[in-house]
């Protein structure tokens, strides 16, 4: 009789197969003593509510309401963040394109797309110190922050919550180091919600 390689290999898979289900289950049973060691386990008293769980069961959770408080005022604060963030890059691109415009223009004169070339290089260092600025305040504070440049002024919206004596000579020193205004002309404002 002659045997078929394709009729050993499966039988090489099932003699696999069986023989992985075996150690599987030998290893796994809760009677199972390493060689020559006897298993001690400790008895532990659950209590009444987690007696009979098993590892991985749902629990319900009874949360305060100032969790559920905490955590409406952080979506609050996050949305407020993300919606001034939006209309202040809003606010940069429609400045940016008039500026654009104007030095696209034929008709423009040479004073007026000078004019408009260094406002366009003003407002883009602008929209990147202030991108700056808010990086390192969330990286060495760790709050969510708007930084708003304007005027020689800079006013920083940080959330509620985050500000103590030290946060606050952090953030102002970030922001006179990259910004160059006077220490008077930085602005914290903690966000009230």
């Amino acid at each position: 009789m002659i045997i078929k390689k394709r009729q050993l290999l499966l039988a090489t898979l099932i003699i696999a197969l069986g023989a992985a289900v075996f150690v599987n289950w030998y290893y796994t049973r809760p009677e199972t003593q390493s060689a020559g060691k006897s298993v001690i386990t400790e008895s532990t008293t659950l209590p009444a509510a987690q007696e009979g769980a098993n590892l991985g069961d749902a629990r319900y959770v009874i949360s305060t309401d100032t969790a559920l408080e905490d955590t409406a005022a952080q979506a609050k604060a996050n949305e407020y963040f993300a919606g001034a963030k939006l209309r202040r890059q809003t606010a940069h691109d429609e400045a940016a394109e008039a500026l654009n415009d104007v030095i696209k223009d034929g008709d423009s004169s040479e004073e007026a797309v000078r004019k408009a070339t260094d406002a366009l290089k003003e407002l883009t260092d602008c929209m990147t110190l202030e991108c700056d600025i808010e990086n390192l305040i969330t990286a060495k504070v760790g709050c969510e922050n708007l930084v708003i440049l304007n005027g020689g002024n800079a006013e920083i919206i940080v959330e509620n919550g985050s500000l103590d004596d030290v946060t606050v000579v952090r953030i102002k020193e970030i922001a006179v180091k990259h910004s160059g205004y006077p220490v008077e002309n930085v602005t914290i404002i903690e966000m009230e919600y």
